[in-house]
């Protein structure tokens, strides 16, 4: 049985990883690759009701972080491994290093901590290849539709515990409301990830045209393909 691949889609709010993540999967399916795609945090039960919980509840950032590795520990355990160990190829919307840049370089808890914690969680499962879609974050916040969330947030709110993310009109805190700053630092946390493993990354424009991406993309895994013996016809 040919080896499966594990390929995660990495970004800041609206850089399209969910679209890409899907042409991925809709492609490699079209290529008879027996493949699925995840959501993080999402894709089991557990996920999923911690999803919600994570969008109505102002927590501190230690216990947002640790429901994030619950949902991924989960994940890991009663979806991805067994897909794989089964040749089952994966794509996911999001991953361990969502973590680390989020957690840590956005709310500014302590990166060995993170990575140690994601490690527990993770059970040392890393992807064969991570997609990280870079753009400017004002840009991303715009195609969210947070244009006047832009114009009224100040650059930086000081850190006193309780993050100062906003609701939406459903009560609903989403990190698109979060301050810029934090965005800011949220990109510079994932191009530092990528600087450190140019073997696994594969960082992107975002703000090209979505067909161009998905090419691009595609140029990558194609031979990721072929050295697993998978489909890869163009």
């Amino acid at each position: 049985m040919p080896p499966p691949l594990f390929v995660s889609f990495e970004g800041g709010e609206g850089s399209g990883k969910t679209t890409q993540a899907g042409l991925l999967h809709q492609r490699l399916k079209e290529r008879q690759v027996n493949v699925i795609l995840v959501h993080e945090p999402g894709s089991t039960p557990l996920g999923k009701a911690l999803r919600n919980f994570l969008l109505s509840q102002k927590l501190v950032p230690q216990a947002e972080l640790l429901l994030f590795l619950a949902a991924r520990a989960q994940l890991v355990q009663q979806v991805l491994r067994p897909a794989l160990r089964q040749g089952v190829s994966v794509v996911a919307d999001r991953y361990a290093d969502s973590s680390v840049a989020y957690q840590g370089y956005g709310r500014r808890l302590p990166l060995e901590m993170v990575r140690q914690l994601n490690r527990f969680a993770t059970g040392g499962l890393v992807p064969d290849m991570t997609v990280l879609l870079d753009m400017p974050p004002e840009e991303g916040l715009r195609r969210m539709g947070q244009e006047q969330t832009l114009e009224q947030l100040p650059m930086e709110i000081k850190d006193v515990g309780l993050p100062e993310g906003r609701v939406d009109a459903k009560g609903q805190r989403k990190f698109e409301r979060l301050p810029l700053a934090f965005h800011q630092r949220v990109r510079n946390g994932f191009l530092a990830l990528a600087k450190a493993e140019p073997g696994r990354f594969l960082v992107l424009d975002a703000t090209l045209p979505r067909d161009e991406l998905a090419r691009r993309i595609w140029e990558r895994v194609a031979p990721l393909l072929e050295e697993a013996g998978q489909a890869s016809s163009p």
